[in-house]
């Protein structure tokens, strides 16, 4: 096994003990738990997903590190291109905007179109 992933199921056990623990030591502490919990267990089955998938061999090469900037930079651009739309929406008074809804709606579309971009320049071979 990498050390790599050794240490992070290590700190993602540690995090879920001490999410677990933190309520017989204090009270009122209820969510810091449960997100403890949450945070270590996510942890732990990532680093034990990347193990059984990858082992000792090499995660990544340089084209699948291309393919992965790729997809960022597209991502990054469309986002751009979403916050000027939004900025006009809002100057021109066609949708009242809230700061909490333009930053979910801005965080979820850099997530979800890097993963799609990826997908699509993964599926598609070799980029330019």
């Amino acid at each position: 096994m990498k050390r790599r992933y050794a240490i992070q199921i290590a700190a993602g056990a540690a995090l879920a003990a001490a999410g677990l623990l933190l309520p017989f030591l204090t009270s009122g502490t209820e969510v810091l738990s449960s997100v403890l919990v949450t945070i270590g267990a996510v942890i732990l089955m990532v680093a034990a997903m990347r193990h059984r998938r990858f082992g000792d061999e090499r995660e990544r090469d340089e084209r699948t590190q291309r393919i992965g900037a790729y997809g960022l930079s597209y991502s990054w651009f469309l986002t751009l291109v979403f916050l000027a739309v939004l900025f006009w929406v809002d100057y021109l008074g066609v949708l009242a905007l809230t700061v909490e809804s333009v930053l979910l709606s801005a965080i979820l579309l850099m997530g979800l179109s890097a993963r799609v971009f990826q997908w699509y320049f993964f599926r598609q071979g070799d980029v330019a």
